[in-house]
Order: C-alpha cells, then sequence, then structure tokens
C-alpha cells in the first residue's frame, strides 16, 4: 500500500520534464542580435553622414569652375548657403572651417581691391595699352568709356560688362586684366577689316529688298528691325546660301549695326556712288521701346536713337 501511494504522488521523469518545459521562459536571443542592432545605427548614422556630406559637396561646386569668382555677389551667396549648411553639423564645420576663413578673406580683398585699387590700376594699364579711359557715371553702376566701348562696372557682383550702343556685348571680372580681356573680345565679335564700300552696298541691298517685301512705312522708310534681317542676309556664306542652315549662319546683331555705322562715318560719311544713307530719329514712344529703336553713336559715346533706315539720291559724296 505504501508503494501504490508513492507511485501516484511522485510524478514519472517524463511528467518532470514536460511539466518543466511548459512553464520555463524562452530561450534568450544570442549575442549577435544586439550586434545587428549597433550595426543598423550605424548604418543609419552613415547614411545621415552622407547625405550631409553630399549637401555640402554640391554646395561647394559652385566654386568649381575659374568664374565662380568673377561674381562676387553669386560667391557670397554661395558661402552663406554653406555656413548654413556647417550650422546644423558642428563635426563637419570644424573640418571646412580653415578653407571657409580663407574664402572669406579672399572675398573681402577682392572688395578692398574694388574700392581702393580698381581706379588707379585700370588707368595705368590703359595708358600701357595707349587707350583712352573717361569716367561717365560715378554712381552705380559706374560707368566707363575705353572708346569705343562703354564698361559698366558693378562694384558689389565685381563684375564688368562692356557695351556698344547700349548693349551687352560681354563681361568679365572687375579686374584691370579683366576689363581689358572683354575689351578685346568685344572687337573681335564685331569682326575684322572693316570694308565701307562693301557695307553700303549690303545696306543699300537690304533696303531694296525690304521695300520690295512691301515693309515701308512713312514714305521709303523702313524700320530698322524689319531691316535687318535683310542686311543680315548680305553676309551670309556661299554654303549658307547652297544650304540654309542654322549651322552656317553667321550672325548679323543690332550691335553690330551700330558699330558697322560708326566705322562707315569715320570711313568718309554715309555718301556714296550717289546714294545718301539715312537714319530716322526715333521719336516719343518708340524712342523708349528698345527693342524697336536703336542707339546709335560714336566713340565717344555721343549718339541718339534711330527707328528707320532709308535712302536718298545725291548729286556727290559726303
Amino acid at each position: 500500500m505504501t508503494s501504490e501511494t508513492s507511485s501516484q504522488t511522485e510524478p514519472s521523469p517524463v511528467e518532470a520534464d514536460s511539466g518543466a518545459s511548459q512553464d520555463a521562459p524562452p530561450p534568450t536571443q544570442g549575442p549577435e542580435s544586439g550586434l545587428r542592432d549597433r550595426l543598423t545605427q550605424l548604418q543609419e548614422s552613415l547614411r545621415e553622414d552622407s547625405k550631409a556630406l553630399s549637401k555640402l559637396a554640391t554646395t561647394i561646386n559652385g566654386f568649381a569652375s575659374d568664374r565662380a569668382f568673377t561674381d562676387l555677389g553669386k560667391a557670397e551667396t554661395v558661402l552663406a548657403r554653406l555656413e548654413s549648411d556647417l550650422e546644423e553639423r558642428p563635426d563637419l564645420a570644424e573640418r571646412a572651417g580653415p578653407v571657409l576663413a580663407d574664402l572669406k578673406a579672399e572675398l573681402e580683398e577682392r572688395r578692398t581691391a574694388l574700392r581702393e585699387k580698381l581706379a588707379p590700376e585700370l588707368r595705368t594699364a590703359c595708358e600701357a595699352a595707349g587707350l583712352e579711359l573717361r569716367v561717365v557715371r560715378r554712381e552705380e553702376p559706374v560707368e566707363l568709356r575705353i572708346p569705343p566701348f562703354a564698361v559698366e562696372i558693378d562694384r558689389k557682383r565685381g563684375v564688368a560688362q562692356v557695351l556698344f550702343a547700349k548693349l551687352p556685348l560681354g563681361s568679365g571680372p572687375a579686374t584691370p586684366a579683366g576689363i581689358l580681356d572683354a575689351r578685346e573680345k568685344a572687337l573681335r565679335s564685331l569682326g575684322g577689316e572693316f570694308d565701307a564700300a562693301a557695307f553700303f552696298g549690303a545696306c543699300r541691298t537690304a533696303w531694296a529688298a525690304a521695300r520690295g517685301a512691301g515693309l515701308c512705312g512713312q514714305g521709303d522708310r523702313v524700320e530698322i528691325n524689319s531691316f535687318l534681317p535683310y542686311l543680315a542676309l548680305q553676309f551670309q556664306s556661299k554654303a549658307f546660301g547652297e544650304q540654309p542652315e542654322t549651322s552656317r549662319y553667321n550672325g548679323y546683331g543690332r550691335a553690330r549695326f551700330a558699330f558697322d555705322l560708326m566705322q562707315l562715318r569715320r570711313a568718309g560719311g554715309l555718301s556714296r556712288d550717289g546714294w545718301r544713307l539715312n537714319l530716322g530719329v526715333a521719336t516719343g514712344t518708340t524712342a523708349s521701346k528698345k527693342g524697336r529703336s536703336l542707339f546709335v553713336e560714336d566713340e565717344q559715346g555721343n549718339g541718339e536713337f534711330k527707328l528707320t533706315v532709308f535712302f536718298t539720291r545725291t548729286d556727290s559724296d559726303s
């Protein structure tokens, strides 16, 4: 009887094991689980760093070209953007700090040169090149005359623009070398050796063609905007005549026409072969519409706005 009671109250080994397994907690995770979490955190951190570095690299790319420092206004805008980006990342700011300090110093040095050195250094450079220099306007934007061009200087941006007939021909850094280089490029863009007789003949042919197309207004006067396309055709190559495609077209714009008129006057006047080239003055609202009238000037910038072109007979050249 004792043995029966004992067998009923003591669980078998199998039963004991079964009960233990039901009541025990689940197995703990291995050490690699915590390592994976740390690696994931590191990955996210690196991704954030990558985004920040990519953003900075893109901003810094604004200084990659040679023209990056030409426009001081744009350079300072990029610098401000860099500083703003770095405020969010002090760790990166420490790396970039020395370079940004040198960049600030460079921009400030250029501004000082614009204020204090440009005028005397440009005058010296012009004298060395045998060029005249005259101050037309001292207020912003400063305007100079280095015949035959006007030069406007934006001291805030540090950029100089070369103009003729009040039309921009090119720009460059507001330094003596930059200004004289831009002037030289403008001269080249307006053609090489000038043939006064050929230009005069081309103008008369273009005027006749425009008249034939019914583009005359009052009398035989043709507005410059209607006249110029016909004049441009007179300066195209034989290849363009055979195949009139954009790639073969030689541009001839408003500034070029005004410049050639100046050269024609300088070469002996507006009368040849019994004809006189006349330019009708733009008055009232036509003078204020830059796209319609053209400022015809001499080397010193003296001139007026013209609206029309027409030819008249003359007994003698003048």
